[in-house]
């Protein structure tokens, strides 16, 4: 089960108070902390010579084992995709000069492991099946923009809540919501892993943390 931590920043607040109109600006911030249920990561397979029709075969040959291995660790199909392919000339580079020998043709696939204790099986299988290389380690949280909207719905409590300290302390109550905007934004984040290193041993790895923060500006009626 995802644990989720919901956190009130009741330090640096923009607060002021009108007192022609009588109302009362804030800033409302929270925070919403998970723990990453995704590992995320980005395979290759890259293959050279000068006929593209039999590379195309060899790429697509080699596609099709990889992806039918990840479906058999239980790695669903809409977590694997394998659309972007890249075509370029192969040079040989000699004291004379370049000499073109024919064609790389690379294939990228992306998968999204749910099962982390699959991590060293998954790699281990798909290098021994023809991966060229494999990067863009990163831990994600699947949901989101979820968690972005309750932190914003936690932001407008927060916002409440300093409205009516501050109004308080001047005497007064904070009465109806004059205006709302947000100001934060919605932006898709992830954990970075600079190697496989990081975790060698999948069983012991700790993912962490993501932290998800929202704000909002809100200006209140203020009664006295």
């Amino acid at each position: 089960m995802r644990k989720l931590i919901a956190i009130f920043m009741l330090v640096g607040a923009s607060l002021t108070a009108v007192a022609d109109d009588k109302t009362i600006n804030v800033m409302g911030q929270a925070n919403v902390s998970a723990v990453p249920d995704l590992f995320q990561f980005s395979l290759y397979i890259e293959e050279k010579g000068p006929v593209v029709s039999k590379l195309n075969e060899t790429v697509t040959d080699k596609t099709n084992k990889l992806v039918s291995f990840l479906l058999k660790q239980g790695v669903k199909e809409r977590d694997i995709q394998s659309m972007h392919v890249q075509l370029y000339p192969w040079y040989e580079h000699r004291d004379s000069g370049s000499e073109q020998k024919g064609f790389v043709l690379a294939r990228q696939i992306q998968v999204s492991l749910r099962e982390l204790a699959l991590y060293d099986k998954v790699l281990d299988g798909v290098l021994k099946l023809g991966a060229t290389r494999i990067d863009g380690f990163q831990h994600n949280v699947e949901n989101q923009q979820d968690l972005y909207l309750s932190a914003l719905e936690l932001a407008v409590k927060n916002a409440q809540l300093r409205a009516e300290k501050l109004a308080s302390s001047l005497g007064a109550k904070v009465g109806k919501v004059v205006s709302v905007s947000e100001s934060s934004a919605y932006r898709p984040m992830a954990m970075a892993m600079e190697s496989r290193m990081l975790m060698k041993d999948a069983s012991g790895s700790m993912a962490g943390q993501m932290n998800i923060d929202a704000q909002v500006q809100v200006t209140f009626e203020l009664v006295q």
